[in-house]
């Protein structure tokens, strides 16, 4: 029968292993509520892009209303993206260009709103 020394190097470096693997599911960017979190806030951005491309440019009443509604978005979408990231739908994706965006549509509502 082996003894419980020989056991205990194993034993200890499989707990190990499955105490890292456990805290790195569950801090992982790629846990499920992120998952959830980003592919909301990408239907999100789609929409207001499709409704920035509906607007009319002479209805100025309709045109705030949907850089208010962007920049709603965004401000939501932002934190997400930053906390998140968005390599699980877009490798390509820079969270700090929602942060940018976010900037230019506050200026538009600040010049052309009010």
């Amino acid at each position: 029968m082996p003894s419980l020394k020989r056991w205990r190097t194993p034993l200890f470096a499989t707990a190990a292993a499955i105490a890292f693997l456990a805290s790195w599911i569950a801090l992982s960017p790629y846990r499920s509520s992120c998952t959830t979190e980003v592919v909301a806030a990408e239907q999100a951005m789609r929409a207001s892009d499709q409704e920035l491309r509906a607007v009319s440019a002479t209805d100025q009443a309709a045109i705030c209303q949907v850089y208010r509604w962007r920049v709603d978005v965004l401000k939501t979408a932002a934190p997400i993206m930053r906390r998140c990231g968005t390599a699980q739908l877009n490798p390509d994706a820079d969270w700090s260009a929602r942060v940018t965006e976010l900037g230019f549509y506050q200026g538009l509502l600040a010049q052309q709103c009010g």
